[in-house]
């Protein structure tokens, strides 16, 4: 969904979903990096405990800025 916010979380196992009344699906696979996704994604996979929501990482400021 454009304009759509985004959250933050590190996968532990993969996991699937499929949004509902949607053609939209996603897939997270495991990294030790956090991946973002939007937010009713993240919030299924660490419902079934296959995540662990983080927070935003923050953006490195470019030198010269």
């Amino acid at each position: 969904m454009i304009g759509e916010t985004m959250a933050w979380m590190v996968v532990q196992q993969e996991v699937n979903w499929s949004r509902p009344k949607s053609k939209l699906s996603f897939n997270a696979k495991p990294k030790p990096e956090p991946q973002s996704f939007p937010h009713d994604f993240v919030d299924y996979a660490v419902s079934i405990g296959r995540a662990t929501k983080v927070k935003p990482l923050k953006r490195q400021a470019k030198s010269g800025e």
